[in-house]
């Protein structure tokens, strides 16, 4: 799966019924019911073609119930003001009655005692997508990977479900063909989501 110089520097964290390590282009991850591989975007399509050749060629009799292809991103959005913002926007705080009113009289203190949004996360199942059935997810949180308060962190989730009547479980060659077939698909669905709460930011 590896070159043979990243081999030779390889280290691996093993633990009882599961695998870790981490090169250069990402870091995998192996449990019984797990294969878990995480990279940032310079290498993505290499983790795809490694993914495919994997289970294509070296294990393609394993049985695998759901394939999921996920996209992080932190982006900063100009100003702690904009984040709480757009946090607003997403989860407002009139519904919450009194304790939402008090929450808003409290937006013009430190960031320590601010309050507002921590998380939401949106879902959409079993969407039909060129015969294949689809489970989108969202998260939106404040990002803490950016100073001062004003990053937003968004990941979105495609789940793929190859195990549609729960009675069947395919080999991997399915979930081959899933990455085959709807990898530029699902970024594109993740960019679309990325580009909404971009544009949040400019209202």
């Amino acid at each position: 799966m590896i070159g043979k110089k990243e081999a030779e520097n390889l280290e691996i964290s093993p633990t009882k019924n599961e695998l870790e390590f981490k090169v250069d282009a990402f870091k995998l991850r192996a449990r019984p019911n797990l294969f878990e591989i995480v990279s940032s975007d310079n290498h993505f399509e290499h983790v795809r073609d490694l993914v495919i050749s994997c289970f294509g060629k070296v294990l393609p009799d394993v049985p695998i119930k759901l394939v999921g292809i996920c996209r992080r991103i932190h982006f900063d959005a100009g100003g702690f003001e904009v984040r709480d913002r757009v946090g607003s926007r997403l989860a407002p705080k009139e519904p919450w009655g009194k304790w939402g009113e008090q929450i808003k009289e409290a937006s013009g203190r430190s960031l320590e005692e601010h309050g507002g949004m921590i998380s939401i996360t949106m879902y959409q199942p079993r969407i039909d997508f060129e015969g294949q059935k689809i489970d989108v997810q969202a998260v939106v949180e404040p990002s803490f990977e950016i100073e001062d308060g004003k990053g937003i962190f968004v990941e979105v989730h495609n789940y793929f479900r190859l195990d549609a009547d729960e009675s069947e479980i395919h080999d991997a060659l399915l979930a081959v063909r899933v990455l085959e077939n709807h990898w530029e698909s699902s970024l594109e669905r993740a960019e679309m989501i990325f580009d909404q709460i971009m544009e949040l930011t400019k209202e």
